[in-house]
């Protein structure tokens, strides 16, 4: 089973999830779904070919729009804009982080790349765009921006879809759709759907999709006067006090422009120059418009969902095409070999493992007390799952919860677990105030005895992993305690740490540690004594989110990036090409180690390769 898992993750460095899906494009033959683990191309039959991902040249794994221009593809990741040939090539365009891109309408690639690099230019940085039209831009913090003036707009939720107006703008966001007229007036539009909404333009005009399903037309006949503007959405006038300067984008002014393509999640078509969309101030049913719950984007017989990936509509019905048995989700917190196989838990998605034959199978409450995973122990019997609930555990056959304030035979005194660590004597289960030590003994584990934390130590306990006869604890604000079977020892800034706020814990039986602080490096303990790293040439960041030790030092994990640390020469070095950054969770497995990361998952050899002799 071990070899099997093994070959398995060995035939690709990288696995992600690609059920969180933001807009779909036909390209070169494909219809290609932007995806938060990457691009995924469906033949127009609706099979799965393959996935794109960081291996293949992309800036990151989370895409958030697509817009093409027949020869090229234009991908919007979270770490920049690229293009793609038809044979899905990538070739950098921008180092921006938008969610969002403008219509390329009849653009010719050349044409295109400089009206994105036109609009680079005029847009405010710092704020992170989530929707364009030739004369607004809208960002994920509810502003709206007018471009070449200084009017700007606050609407509640991120801004999803924008549509000039002959005379004005229509907006939606995930919590309503609005209208804004040529003084600045903002009206809310009514009977929308139930959020968080995405937007779509087809053929038949702008559809707003809800979470269950429910599809809305904007601007059906026979509306109402648009509503009063609900308390709390501030509504500027013309002459608004949030400047946004700076010429304006490309097309900028034309009253008759195209309408825009919606944000992530919404459709890339647009209207013709001549047909730009009214004053919307009602939503309409749209008959026998039903979609997949979830839904995020639509384009012609096709929808893309925030959880359950692409569905293609056939004369039966909605049926979906991506494929299923995927890692459980892309932001991974913590990983495990149970029984042989690989183990992981996610942050909001529970837990799950790889089979023999390279699929997952996904556990999520309510047979565990939460999806939000803190920690994974095998003791070779049990599988030990730590979330913000309490405790998840797995004998075999069937799955128990243990939660402080429920059913709570272990003692534990805190609602959430930190960490299950094997130690001499038991399984220690650690929580804010404490840790029970515990046999798998009982029905379903035996309390063997609680050892409380020390009076006066802090009340913010963050991070607990034992071996051996040591336990470690650390903590916001108190830094580090070790247990050694006897005694508590402290452990504080200044002669042995960094900082005291604590991040991460890695330990072993024979006393060594390394704890990762928020924002000031490492601390690497060998038994006797401390070696601290606040930074170095081989460390993307001081903001440490994990760590393991491996022979003669450890792996670090930080929100920019890992690196190996060399105990003996006090070297650091980095290890690049991860599925993502941020990496939260590591499990060595002899020269190689698992990366979890928010990304998805990454394989990768950690140990240098050996000094070459000089004769």
């Amino acid at each position: 089973m071990m070899l099997s898992t093994l070959t398995a993750l060995a035939l690709a460095a990288t696995v992600t999830n690609t059920e969180a899906v933001h807009d779909l494009e036909p390209f070169g033959g494909h219809v290609v779904a932007c995806t938060e683990g990457g691009l995924e191309l469906f033949t127009p039959a609706g099979r799965a070919v393959r996935v794109l991902t960081v291996e293949d040249g992309l800036p990151s794994h989370f895409c958030r729009a697509l817009e093409s221009t027949g020869d090229r593809l234009f991908v919007a990741t979270d770490e920049g804009l690229v293009s793609l040939d038809t044979g899905f090539r990538v070739t950098p365009v921008l180092d921006v982080r938008w969610q969002a891109l403008p219509p390329a309408e009849d653009a010719s690639t050349p044409d295109y790349v400089s009206r994105l690099e036109s609009l680079a230019a005029v847009l405010t940085p710092g704020a992170t765009y989530t929707a364009f039209s030739p004369r607004f831009a809208g960002t994920a913090e509810g502003r709206l921006f007018e471009l070449g003036t200084s009017r700007a707009w606050s609407l509640p939720g991120p801004v999803r879809f924008i549509s000039d107006t002959l005379d004005g703008v229509d907006v939606g966001t995930s919590e309503g759709a609005f209208s804004i007229d040529s003084r600045g007036r903002l009206s809310a539009v009514g009977n929308v759907p139930t959020g968080p909404l995405s937007f779509a333009v087809t053929e038949q005009g702008v559809r707003i999709v809800g979470s269950t399903g429910d599809v809305r037309a904007w601007g059906a006949p026979g509306s109402a006067e648009a509503l009063r503007v609900p308390e709390g959405i501030a509504v500027p006038s013309a002459e608004a006090t949030s400047a946004h300067a700076g010429t304006a984008a490309p097309g900028a002014g034309a009253t008759s422009a195209p309408a825009s393509t919606a944000a992530p999640g919404a459709g890339a078509t647009s209207a013709p120059a001549s047909t730009a969309m009214p004053r919307a101030t009602h939503a309409g049913p749209v008959e026998n418009a039903a979609v997949p719950a979830g839904a995020t984007v639509l384009k012609a017989d096709w929808a893309g969902t925030r959880a359950s990936g692409v569905f293609l509509r056939e004369k039966k019905g909605w049926r979906r095409v991506t494929p299923t048995g995927q890692l459980c989700g892309n932001h991974i917190t913590a990983l495990a070999r149970h029984q042989g196989r690989l183990v992981v838990g996610t942050f909001d998605r529970g837990v799950c493992w790889q089979l023999e034959d390279g699929r997952w199978r996904t556990t999520r409450a309510p047979s565990l007390p939460s999806d939000q995973v803190l920690g994974l122990t095998s003791d070779g019997q049990n599988l030990y799952v730590a979330t913000t609930y309490g405790l998840g555990l797995h004998d075999g056959k069937s799955w128990s919860r243990l939660s402080y304030g429920a059913r709570n035979p272990v003692a534990l005194a805190k609602l959430s677990v930190l960490g299950v660590s094997q130690m001499e004597g038991g399984m220690a289960l650690v929580d804010g105030r404490g840790v029970s030590l515990v046999t798998p003994d009982g029905s379903p584990l035996s309390l063997v005895k609680r050892l409380p934390l020390p009076e006066g130590w802090s009340k913010h306990a963050s991070v607990g992993e034992g071996a051996g006869r040591f336990l470690w604890m650390g903590s916001e604000d108190r830094g580090l305690l070790r247990w050694n079977g006897e005694r508590w020892q402290r452990f504080h800034d200044g002669r042995d740490l960094t900082d005291n706020w604590i991040t991460t814990l890695s330990t072993d039986a024979e006393g060594r540690a390394i704890a990762g602080t928020c924002q000031d490096g490492f601390n690497y303990f060998d038994g006797a004594k401390w070696t601290r790293v606040r930074a170095a040439p081989g460390l993307p960041s001081s903001a440490i989110v994990s760590t393991a030790l491996v022979p003669g030092g450890a792996l670090v994990g930080t929100l920019l990036g890992a690196s190996y640390f060399d105990a003996g020469t006090g070297e650091v070095r980095a290890l690049p090409g991860l599925a993502d950054p941020r990496v939260y969770a590591v499990l060595p497995e002899g020269d190689s180690a698992l990366f979890g990361t928010e990304g998805g998952l990454s394989t990768m050899a950690w140990k240098p390769a050996p000094a070459l002799s000089r004769r």
